[in-house]
């Protein structure tokens, strides 16, 4: 009979240990962030913003889900709102160039020339590390060439839309 305790236990300690890489906030978040991209993919923003809900609330670290959240919100033109989620990226890594593209166009399209000029800015002077930060630093290149071109600012808008053409050539 004093065995079987002793089993019960060794039984109960086992499935704890194994059970504590179930609950991982960092893991599950990631899987919140994977279903909310495939979401957006498939054009349903308002699952897509539910799903980066739940990551950034299992992680509110997840500068990610934070950008991704923001570029679903504003695909459903609600401005403010993805505004607040692309400041809660930045405030996390200041440096993320993808986040400060999306945040460019985001207030590009809702008419905020000079803030997405800002924005931009400080994506086009961040140094690309990888092939996918020089693809997306080109198109900030052409957002910026594009923005300059709506303000009248053409010589402006060549210069960036050159810079666009030279960081693509770079990628091949």
């Amino acid at each position: 009979m004093g065995k079987i305790p002793g089993f019960i236990i060794l039984i109960v300690l086992v499935s704890t240990i194994i059970c504590a890489g179930c609950l991982n906030p960092a893991a599950d978040a990631r899987e919140w962030n994977s279903k909310g991209e495939t979401d957006h993919v498939m054009g349903r923003y308002d699952e897509a913003v539910a799903a980066y809900d739940r990551a950034v609330s299992l992680d509110p670290s997840f500068g990610k889900a934070w950008r991704n959240r923001g570029l679903s919100l504003s695909l459903l033109n609600r401005t403010t709102e993805a505004e607040e989620s692309f400041q809660k990226a930045l405030s996390i890594d200041p440096n993320d160039m993808e986040t400060l593209y999306y945040q460019a166009l985001t207030r590009s399209h809702s008419g905020n020339y000079q803030g997405a000029l800002e924005s931009v800015n400080k994506s086009t002077s961040i140094s690309p590390k990888n092939r996918d930060d020089a693809i997306t630093l080109s198109r900030a290149w052409t957002l910026q060439g594009d923005i300059l071109t709506d303000l009248g600012r053409m010589e402006e808008a060549n210069q960036s839309f050159r810079k666009a053409h030279e960081t693509m050539m770079s990628t091949i």
